[in-house]
């Protein structure tokens, strides 16, 4: 990640150099300083500005360079070409030690050494360098005859550039001075990485800090969202009780459906989501038929006079309208619609068939036809469930028909299980009604065919005071 960050910041420096037109280094034979202009009218940024500034304050520094060479002769030449600058500090080392010893008490940016010395050879000296001191920059003073040499170190990464013996003043002040020009840039990329490192950390300090903020508002919105739906699902239990107490028939159907559909969609692994809206569905899906005369809940279909026939045929669509016009309940309205829609086309009000039908619809058209056969035409469960077989792929979905034989065959309350009577104080959860539970004045309270729940044992027992609890029910367990 480093090298990334070093070659990004590399190449905007590079850019930046280009559009830096009116800069200039110029050395000249007998030059006797280093100009460095700006022309800052050039620069269109902010940031452009800031790094010029800085990159001028980075080269007018005074660079420390240090020459080793076993030729005093030769040490006191390169001296003498620096001897005017005013921007260059030079430090010399007839030995590889005595170098060491300088870069100990000397904070130096350039090391130049000669390759062949007589006790500690450049080599030598280069290496222990580079160990000590990486940030020093090194290059290679060197005869013809050790250009190969010279060569292998640059390749090596040893050493930055070489320069050979004899020089050229001017070759070797351009060369110097280049070299120095690059320590200075290291050294702003440097800090610059630093400054971004700084930021970063602030920055993903500052993200920490907000998402610590948004988790803890989403965790607000959560806890209202549960306090919101506890709200609704209490509400529609509330409805429901309601819809019981205008019409026994209606309300027992619903509760027993409701149970059932609950059974299938276990069954079948819906998503909540989805599971949630066809529950909510089959508590109200014969909404439609609040008001309408008890013979609707008591007789087949076949049985009715043309006026009650067409209620009947109605009532879904009455129950859509209803529900589409409360906002929380929209969304089912359209199950309510369909759920006497048959897979084979033959149903009402639209005549869907197969998966035009929502799977809603099917799974409800499926447990209130079960309930409806038990309950409304005196089936036993073993014919109902025997009529589900037989109209599997014509009125039901085989996929959800086969899915709920197998519940209902599996299951032992309510169809095998053991019969007796207990007191309405004594039911357990997971026992099987057969009597409906009243209050004292004669209204349903709970219906039969439901099971018992941990929901209804507390009901009972807050409405304690308006019950019998010592009349028996049957039950099946």
């Amino acid at each position: 990640m480093s090298d990334l960050l070093f070659f990004c910041k590399t190449i905007t420096i590079m850019l930046l150099f280009i559009r830096l037109r009116g800069w200039a280094v110029v050395i000249t034979k007998y030059e006797k300083k280093q100009a460095i202009l700006f022309d800052f009218h050039l620069l269109s940024h902010e940031d452009d500005y800031n790094f010029a500034y800085q990159l001028e304050a980075a080269l007018m520094e005074k660079g420390k360079i240090l020459f080793v060479d076993d030729e005093e002769e030769a040490l006191l030449l390169l001296k003498r070409v620096f001897f005017d600058d005013d921007n260059i500090e030079i430090f010399t080392a007839p030995g590889g030690e005595e170098g060491l010893r300088v870069l100990e008490s000397a904070d130096i940016d350039l090391v130049v050494t000669n390759l062949r010395m007589s006790k500690m050879s450049g080599n030598e000296f280069l290496k222990i360098v580079k160990d000590r001191y990486p940030e020093v920059l090194r290059m290679i003073l060197t005869g013809y005859s050790d250009i190969s040499s010279a060569i292998k170190a640059i390749n090596k990464g040893e050493v930055y550039r070489y320069l050979s013996k004899p020089w050229v003043d001017e070759d070797l002040k351009a060369t110097i001075y280049n070299a120095l020009e690059y320590i200075n840039m290291k050294s702003i990329i440097k800090s610059q990485n630093k400054e971004l490192k700084v930021l970063n950390t602030k920055l993903e300090d500052k993200v920490k800090e907000r998402t610590a903020q948004l988790e803890k508002a989403l965790n607000r919105v959560k806890d209202l969202a549960g306090t919101l739906k506890n709200n609704f699902n209490e509400i529609v239990s509330l409805l429901a009780d309601v819809v019981s107490l205008l019409q026994k028939n209606l309300g027992a159907h619903s509760r027993r459906v409701v149970e059932l559909t609950e059974l299938l969609c276990d069954e079948m692994a819906l998503k909540n989501d989805e599971r949630e809206k066809i529950i909510y569905s089959a508590f109200f899906h014969d909404i439609g038929l609040v008001g309408a005369n008890e013979e609707l809940f008591t007789r087949d279909i076949d049985q009715l006079d043309s006026d009650s026939r067409e209620i009947y045929l109605q009532h879904p669509v009455i129950g859509e309208k209803i529900l589409g016009s409360v906002k929380t309940l929209g969304r089912i309205a359209g199950i309510i619609r369909s759920h006497h829609e048959e897979y084979n086309g033959t149903g009402f009000p639209d005549g869907l068939r197969g998966k035009q039908i929502s799977p809603g619809a099917r799974i409800i058209k499926l447990t209130s036809d079960f309930d409806n056969l038990v309950y409304k035409k005196g089936k036993s469960k073993e014919e109902a469930i025997e009529i589900i077989n037989n109209e599997s792929a014509k009125l039901y979905d085989p996929a959800f028909a086969g899915a709920f034989v197998r519940i209902l065959e599996k299951s032992t309350g309510g169809l095998h299980g053991s019969y007796c009577r207990v007191a309405v104080k004594n039911l357990k959860p997971g026992m099987h009604l057969e009597d409906d539970i009243s209050l004292k004045n004669g209204l349903m309270f709970v219906p039969s065919g439901v099971t018992v729940t941990k929901k209804m044992i507390q009901k009972i027992n807050k409405f304690s005071s308006m019950l019998q609890l010592d009349y028996e029910v049957g039950i099946r367990f």
